[in-house]
């Protein structure tokens, strides 16, 4: 084995990181979608020939595991040696290590030399995939859509049409899926090209020295991230509020124990499934715990499977809502269940190491609507994910209406969402008083609202509709989400998952604000009165929750004497 020299490693660890953004700037400029041309809902990785990720950018955080997963589960249905050069993997299957089934994997593996060297892959977010046009109340995986486990989408560089015709055949959009499906296997060919440059510069067998070390490297960062910790044991609880039309609430529990170098989170104790699509596959774990863990502890760390050796991951000898078997439906497993386990894995870490995390963030709320274009007779559907208030942290106050945690995507413009779509825009705004109060505020929540201008199948993700966020340190918690749906001439009605509604109504979803930190009697005052000067809070809530008062015949701010 040759030496390994930390300079080039260091380079070669930032090649590969910025092939990853390549690719995806080659997914989204060539995507067809606006989910994935303009919200960028996708993510590249890049992987040595055991299926190891070695390299993924700055994408989507619940992506993050799933792809750390998918290609090892998908070797061993098709080994190595029965690879040749030009095929393509598509899956999209949640219990063969995937994500509900919008989220569609292709990999191409890269040969050099004769051999394969690596494999490039790439995981996007596809508008439609068939099933139930109110996905998230599906009571099976059956019902959600077309079911890909990990077939030959390309062979020796040729398209597999009958496949494509088949998957095309089952979905609402498929122009929109073949565009989708092609931008990916042009992010995969793009890695190819990077990878073989590096092994042409640095050889074959070097480089495969070098993914090795980086995978020890991360693995190195990682575990003295964790001897800089005092060991541990730490459990939190929190709960799913919704599950389908029956409202019935599913606790998800968890103990985190920080042993020396080594992290293990236990769900022992967590709810059964629940009856609908808010159920998380093993998968979705694994990503929502290395994001919470790496975020907390190890962001300087570069992202590869070498990162997550030293965490483990213990399930419930049972069956439960975070491991969930098939035919459990999942439609909703990427919003609902992972962000939860974010909140209570970083709930169970701000109990040891409370300046490291924030308070509990909003839930961003998901939109899926689907229906037909009278403008050119086609079919239609629109994914949205909306930014939420985050939690504030101990020096300062959380960020408003901000993807948080799992989700990264950039905001869908309003000019954008009604040129592509039968929508018209009707508001979209911060929520004053939606940020939990503390000596730092959580940040605000947000407002959208969409008339349909064609009768439309409304499916709607609320992931805190009746409890607030968790504030931390005396902080108090921050707003709940909402959703209703109001027809022509009628009146707003609550929505929790969806519903076929009529051309004209409109649809309004406003989600949660970050739980604050500390005791609100610390604020400072010049912020409290920055704050209610630029409608972030409301009157009554700066008299409610820091004794301030605005003088009628002055505006000026008045602080009761304590």
């Amino acid at each position: 084995m040759s030496r390994i020299d930390g300079i080039t490693l260091a380079v070669i660890a930032n090649n590969m990181q910025w092939a990853t953004e390549e690719m995806n700037t080659y997914l989204t400029k060539s995507a067809f979608s606006s989910n994935i041309k303009v919200r960028k809902d996708c993510s590249c990785a890049l992987y040595d020939r055991g299926g190891n990720i070695v390299a993924q950018g700055t994408f989507i955080p619940v992506h993050l595991g799933i792809m750390a997963q998918t290609l090892k589960e998908l070797l061993k249905r098709h080994p190595v040696e029965t690879i040749r050069e030009g095929d393509a993997l598509i899956h999209n299957n949640p219990y063969m290590m995937g994500s509900h089934l919008f989220d569609i994997m292709i990999f191409t593996p890269v040969f050099f030399e004769g051999e394969i060297i690596a494999f490039a892959g790439s995981l996007a977010h596809h508008v439609d995939v068939g099933g139930n046009p109110i996905s998230y109340v599906s009571k099976t995986l059956y019902e959600e859509g077309v079911i890909i486990p990990g077939l030959k989408i390309m062979r020796e560089n040729v398209l597999q049409e009958d496949l494509i015709s088949f998957i095309t055949a089952n979905v609402r959009t498929p122009y929109e899926f073949r565009g989708d499906m092609m931008a990916q296997l042009a992010a995969c060919a793009r890695g190819d090209v990077r990878i073989k440059s590096l092994a042409k510069k640095y050889g074959r067998e070097n480089l495969l020295e070098y993914f090795s070390a980086l995978l020890d490297y991360s693995e190195n960062g990682m575990r003295a991230a964790i001897r800089a910790q005092p060991n541990g044991c730490y459990s939190f609880e929190d709960k799913l509020e919704i599950d389908g039309p029956a409202h019935r609430d599913r606790s998800i529990r968890t103990k985190v124990t920080i042993g020396d170098e080594d992290i293990t989170v236990d769900f022992d104790g967590s709810d059964i499934p629940g009856e609908y699509g808010y159920n998380a596959p093993p998968s979705v774990t694994y990503s929502a715990v290395y994001y919470s863990i790496k975020a907390i502890l190890g962001s300087d760390v570069p992202t590869n499977a070498g990162a997550y050796r030293a965490i483990h991951i213990k399930f419930p000898e049972y069956t439960s809502i975070i491991n969930a078997q098939m035919p459990s439906a999942i439609a909703g497993c990427n919003c609902m269940p992972a962000q939860r386990i974010c909140d209570v894995v970083i709930g169970a870490f701000s109990r040891l190491i409370p300046e490291r995390v924030c308070a509990c963030d909003g839930h961003w709320n998901a939109i899926s609507l689907v229906g037909n274009d009278p403008r050119i007779n086609r079919n239609f559907s629109y994914v949205e994910t909306y930014g939420a208030g985050r939690g504030a942290k101990y020096n300062e106050d959380g960020a408003n209406a901000h993807q948080t945690h799992m989700t990264n995507t950039a905001n869908a413009p309003a000019e954008i969402i009604e040129l592509e779509h039968p929508f018209r825009v009707e508001r979209y705004a911060l929520l004053p008083d939606t940020g939990g109060a503390g000596k730092y505020r959580g940040g605000l929540g947000m407002v959208r609202e969409l008339t349909c201008l064609t009768d439309t199948n409304v499916s709607i993700i609320t992931g805190r509709p009746f409890t607030g966020t968790y504030g931390l340190d005396g902080g108090q918690p921050g707003g709940t989400d909402y959703a209703s749906v109001t027809p022509p001439g009628g009146k707003p009605e609550r929505s929790i998952s969806g519903v076929a509604v009529r051309a004209g109504t409109t649809v309004t979803i406003t989600t949660s604000g970050g739980g604050g930190y500390g005791n609100a009697a610390e604020r400072d005052h010049q912020l409290i009165e920055w704050d209610l000067l630029n409608g972030y809070i409301s009157a009554e809530a700066a008299r409610r929750d820091y004794g301030v008062e605005l003088d009628p015949e002055t505006s000026k701010i008045v602080y009761r004497q304590s």
